[in-house]
């Protein structure tokens, strides 16, 4: 008899505990937000294609860049340093005042902006160094990108690449938390100032958006710099996979401008000013 009372007291305990709300049940779960797990939501992110939104962190202003005038004719210069302006910086790749080598300036792909732009043509171990130096006037968090083009129809990891180092005095840049894909961040100071291998391009046979990260392995980071105001700052590209086409270098800082606009200034926005070399 003992043991029937004793099975009817466990039914009547599972009835009263199934017969809790939903609001019982999330009450219980919220009481205790540390130990609630929140699986991060996937982003995916491809490069090449229009970007995902990030917009600026609030209380920023964003300059307004000035665009190009399309009755101006444009001109060569060999610039010897390019000066930051508003945390933007935008030049033309044959402007360098490198001499191209392996890089063969050309006027046949679609799209590209200012007189012309470089292809390599050169072998894979790498060569032909292009030179670019900039002054910075507002200390930021910048990205680089490159405005580029590989040839139609070839393998997505094709023809796609270069090497990118950088020199001056400068760390890693670490994103404001702020910022979508915050994470995505140089880390590596040492990646930065050596020659590293540059992927991804904006255009399959066109030139169209800008683009490109670090390949570390493991990792595929933004090249992310801390530049510091007054600082002049030595960009050297290099050759790496033939046939792949630069047009323009955009180097924005990331707290002050719009992810999403990134690649109308890369087409539209002027080239800054620089000095010119004689």
């Amino acid at each position: 008899m003992k043991l029937i009372y004793s099975i009817l007291f466990l039914v009547a305990i599972s009835i009263l505990s199934c017969s809790k709300s939903k609001d019982d049940t999330d009450l219980i779960q919220n009481t205790d937000p540390e130990t609630e797990v929140i699986k991060p939501k996937e982003e995916v992110i491809v490069e090449g294609t229009d970007p995902i939104k990030i917009p600026i962190c609030d209380g920023v202003t964003q300059p307004a860049p000035e665009l190009i005038n399309e009755n101006v004719i444009p001109t060569d210069k060999k610039c010897g340093i390019f000066l930051e302006k508003n945390g933007l910086l935008i030049f033309e790749a044959e402007n360098t005042s490198s001499d191209f080598d392996k890089w063969i300036y050309e006027t046949a792909i679609p799209g590209y902006r200012g007189t012309g732009y470089l292809r390599y043509n050169g072998p894979f171990t790498g060569s032909s160094p292009l030179v670019y130096k900039f002054k910075i006037e507002n200390a930021g968090i910048y990205r680089f990108m490159i405005r580029s083009s590989k040839p139609a129809g070839v393998e997505q990891d094709a023809n796609n690449d270069c090497f990118i180092k950088m020199e001056g005095n400068f760390v890693a840049g670490e994103m404001n938390s702020c910022l979508a894909n915050a994470e995505r961040n140089s880390t590596q100071t040492n990646s930065l100032k050596t020659d590293t291998k540059f992927f991804g391009t904006g255009g399959d046979g066109e030139f169209k958006n800008a683009a490109g990260q670090l390949d570390l392995h493991s990792i595929k980071p933004w090249a992310t710099y801390n530049f510091k105001a007054g600082e002049t700052y030595t960009l050297t590209i290099t050759g790496r996979s033939s046939k792949f086409s630069i047009d323009r270098i955009l180097i924005a800082d990331l707290n002050k401008y719009d992810y999403a606009k990134y690649n109308a200034y890369a087409k539209n926005a002027v080239q800054n000013e620089c000095v010119v070399v004689n």
